[in-house]
C-alpha cells in the first residue's frame, strides 16, 4: 500500500508536464485554479492515476477534487476501500 507521501509524489510527477508555468506543487495547490491545468488534462491525469494504481475514480470524486491534497486523499480512500 503506497504511503500518503508516495501518492503525493506520483501526482506531482504526473502534474509536471501540465504545469507549464512551473509553479510549486503543494498539497494546497488548486489543480485548475493555481496550476492552471485544464479539464482535459485533469482527465488525462486521472486516467494515468487509475492505470498506475489499478483503481477506478468515480466521476463525482473527480468533480469534488479541487486541490492536490484532496486528490491525494481521494486516491488513498479508493486504495483503502
Amino acid at each position: 500500500m503506497p504511503t500518503d507521501q508516495q501518492i503525493f509524489d506520483k501526482i506531482s510527477e504526473l502534474l509536471k508536464p501540465y504545469n507549464v508555468k512551473n509553479k510549486p506543487i503543494l498539497r494546497t495547490s488548486g489543480i485548475m485554479s493555481d496550476l492552471e491545468v485544464d479539464s482535459t488534462a485533469v482527465f488525462d491525469l486521472i486516467m494515468e492515476l487509475e492505470d498506475h494504481y489499478d483503481i477506478s475514480v468515480p466521476m463525482e470524486v473527480i468533480s469534488d477534487v479541487k486541490t492536490v491534497g484532496e486528490l491525494v486523499n481521494a486516491i488513498q480512500d479508493l486504495l483503502n476501500s
